[in-house]
């Protein structure tokens, strides 16, 4: 495919999801107070253990009026699979026949189909009905008479299913479209071994296979067309046997990607192309009971039990007919698969950095160069063996309402945002959410703007054209040389070279202090020289009044796609407070930067404007705080003082009249004496540092690559070799 007519398609898509942005400012009232809302636990989902029962129960009101085997055309396979659960699990025979009934029906659409356009697309097709067929000749419901139009349509799925038109061939890739047409080889061949042709069969559909399974990973930096391929792949690995799926050490990896994406509620993070936030929950958890039941790792069936306690209390996509159907659908897969003696198992609750392989977007010429039997290159992306850095998963544990955050590290398949924080909770609301389509974006991370048109982009000077990244452009490079957890903090340091297409190297460095609050250092040098604009985005959904001239209180509503309101977000508030420089100004527009259509976001950003030149290094200082609804945050605003902030340091203090938090960023490491409010002095080389003093005595602190800490007089930590130390209590430990 060319580039224009994917550009043609993606503006399709994206034209779709217009919709209206909310008031900058919106109060509530009546019996909608936000503000009445004091106690952070009433807002967490309530934890529950999930059986099978429990799925098939859940599902079990779309279960009805299929003993009749309704018309449901191309959709029978979807709409029947709560009839399934019902009738795997209780063996209702008037329900089995009627499911078949369903399966008639799609048969006869597929073979419809084929004859008026000489083909068909349906990609869960085959697999679902191999799983439906499954269950209904373990009951002894398959006939005789059935076989034939049963032996028709996986042999129809396989000739005729196509990837985008009809007779465009059988295409290669690890993707969706691609995957479809492989597996619907291999089911054909394995369920029809004597037919003829059946080893050229095999033999594409090893190939297509071996797409994926050769790098163990999907190549979609998204949480939609992921689950797409992924769930297709898993459901094919279920009905072939193919166990080293869930087993294979390398290939786990992407199972626990997906624990590592879920929030301490159970929501999951959307990214990318997607459903929006927890679009994907159903496959989510028809993925982790999979994996459970072959591993045997009670970690992805306790996982999967958070992602359906969140849907059970607030609603799988509910205010959006399609996502929610289908989530439901692949809770009926789950009741199916799932294994209730396997005991679920709390994970970890650390941070972690998650990793995938790269992706590579080839050119129309290259895919037919790499592929030439082949009718095409899925998304003409395909994998390399080499593995990179994926998203860092910041973690203050597994407790109902602990902090999340979620940040992108992934430079190559859009949308082309590394260090965004993609996703940050607290207290089960959600103070950040990325824009749910295709298209490279600029959201929650630093942006920079040639003003003068005079900057070197894209490797190129002069430069024509939109100063916007291609889809799929990988001229940059990330390393994440710095990932360190502990009890009181994470910290964590993303490099990026060639940072959005300019002559740049951006440096993300985070502390992660759990559940209370994050500083973030942004660093930029650049290696060229023209007039920009230069500052953090903030995308958020609401803005409280009054608003600071570095600081505003912010706070989402809901959660939408496609202008459908998927789930509220509970009252809680996040203040986003910017080290104070007299150069810059907080600019509020209505749309996201990057973004070509309206959302619901208005996106904020902490602009400086001048002119950049070779070894200029520019920083921002951001605090991230959240707190409980106020009609007025300035208090919360007033207690944060920024104490350092100068290329390469940053050390800010959280004041309160009985605590008194600091927390540093340092990554040179030279001795830093600071004095807080109270008087207090600091001392200390650390790389980072957290320090919590809370009624006359610092009793819990962090520091990363130090030698030594000072308070005042006192020594606190001393070591001839620079290391990490930390403590919960200072009065009764001392370091040698």
């Amino acid at each position: 495919m060319n580039d224009t007519a994917r550009r043609l398609r993606f503006a399709v898509f994206l034209s779709v999801a217009a919709i209206t942005p909310l008031a900058l400012s919106d109060e509530p009232s009546g019996d909608n107070d936000r503000y009445g809302v004091r106690d952070p636990s009433s807002l967490c989902v309530a934890r529950k253990p999930v059986m099978r029962k429990g799925y098939v129960d859940f599902v079990r009101p779309e279960a009805r009026g299929f003993e009749s085997g309704p018309d449901r055309a191309q959709y029978g396979p979807r709409h029947a699979l709560p009839a399934l659960a019902v009738f795997s699990l209780e063996g209702d025979r008037k329900l089995g026949e009627g499911i078949k009934k369903t399966l008639r029906h799609y048969a006869d659409w597929v073979q419809a189909s084929i004859d008026k356009e000489q083909g068909v697309f349906s990609m869960e097709g085959a697999t679902l009905c191999a799983l439906h067929f499954r269950e209904l000749r373990k009951a002894g419901l398959i006939r005789a008479d059935d076989e034939p139009w049963i032996r028709r349509l996986f042999l129809n799925l396989r000739a005729y299913h196509f990837a985008w038109r009809p007779g465009d061939g059988f295409w290669r890739g690890p993707h969706h479209r691609s995957q479809a047409q492989g597996i619907n080889h291999a089911l054909a061949a394995a369920l029809y071994p004597d037919e003829p042709g059946v080893a050229s069969w095999k033999e594409y559909a090893d190939r297509v296979w071996s797409d994926w399974w050769d790098y163990r990973d999907v190549g979609i930096n998204d949480s939609g067309y992921f689950y797409s391929s992924f769930s297709n792949i898993l459901r094919a690995a279920e009905l072939l046997g193919r166990k080293e799926v869930f087993t294979d050490p390398e290939s786990r990896q992407l199972f626990d990607r997906i624990v590592g994406e879920i929030t301490s509620d159970g929501a999951g993070v959307p990214y990318g192309a997607s459903g929006g936030y927890h679009g994907q929950a159903g496959a989510c958890i028809f993925a982790l009971e999979l994996a459970a039941r072959y591993t045997r790792d009670g970690r992805y069936r306790w996982v999967a039990s958070r992602i359906m306690n969140f849907g059970q209390q607030r609603g799988f996509s509910r205010g959006h007919h399609h996502l929610q159907a289908v989530s439901h659908e692949f809770i009926a897969l789950a009741s199916l698969v799932c294994d209730d003696s396997v005991a679920p198992v709390e994970p970890d609750g650390g941070s972690q950095l998650l990793w995938r392989k790269e992706i590579v977007r080839l050119t129309d010429d290259q895919a037919r160069e790499m592929f030439p039997d082949a009718g095409g290159v899925d998304c003409n992306m395909i994998t390399t063996q080499r593995k990179m850095p994926h998203k860092l998963a910041f973690r203050s544990g597994w407790n109902p309402g602990d902090m999340y955050m979620l940040v992108e590290c992934f430079p190559r398949h859009d949308p082309l945002n590394p260090t965004a924080i993609v996703s940050l909770e607290r207290d089960s609301a959600s103070f950040a959410e990325m824009t749910p389509e295709k298209f490279v974006s600029r959201e929650n991370a630093v942006s920079i703007q040639d003003l003068s048109g005079t900057g070197s982009y894209l490797g190129r000077n002069p430069f024509a054209g939109a100063r916007s990244l291609p889809l799929g452009w990988d001229g940059m490079e990330v390393r994440v040389p710095v990932v360190s957890d502990h009890d009181l903090a994470t910290h964590a340091r993303i490099d990026v070279d060639r940072y959005m297409g300019y002559e740049a190297t951006h440096r993300r460095e985070l502390l992660f202090v759990k559940n209370r609050f994050v500083l973030v250092r942004d660093e930029t040098q650049f290696d060229d020289r023209f007039q920009a604009a230069v500052g953090p985005v903030w995308n958020t959904q609401c803005l409280g009044t009054p608003r600071g001239r570095h600081w505003m209180n912010t706070w989402f509503r809901g959660h939408f796609f496609q202008g459908a309101q998927l789930y509220e977000s509970p009252p809680w508030d996040l203040l986003v407070y910017y080290a104070p420089r007299s150069d810059a100004q907080l600019v509020i527009s209505d749309a996201p930067i990057d973004t070509p259509f309206k959302t619901q976001l208005v996106s904020t950003q902490y602009r400086w404007q001048g002119d950049v030149q070779s070894a200029v290094r520019l920083q921002f200082v951001t605090v991230l705080l959240p707190h409980a609804p106020m009609r007025d945050a300035t208090p919360v605003a007033e207690r944060i003082r920024v104490l350092v902030d100068r290329p390469g340091c940053a050390a800010v203090e959280i004041a309160q009249p009985d605590r008194c938090e600091l927390a540093i960023l340092h990554p040179p490491g030279q001795r830093l004496e600071l004095t807080c409010s109270t008087g207090m002095r600091i001392t200390t080389d650390a790389k980072a540092a957290y320090l919590d003093r809370a009624g006359g005595s610092a009793d819990r602190i962090l520091v990363r690559q130090a030698t030594f800490l000072e308070i005042g007089d006192r020594q606190i930590f001393r070591d001839a070799e620079r290391r990490d130390w930390e403590t919960t209590d200072v009065g009764t430990t001392q370091a040698e």
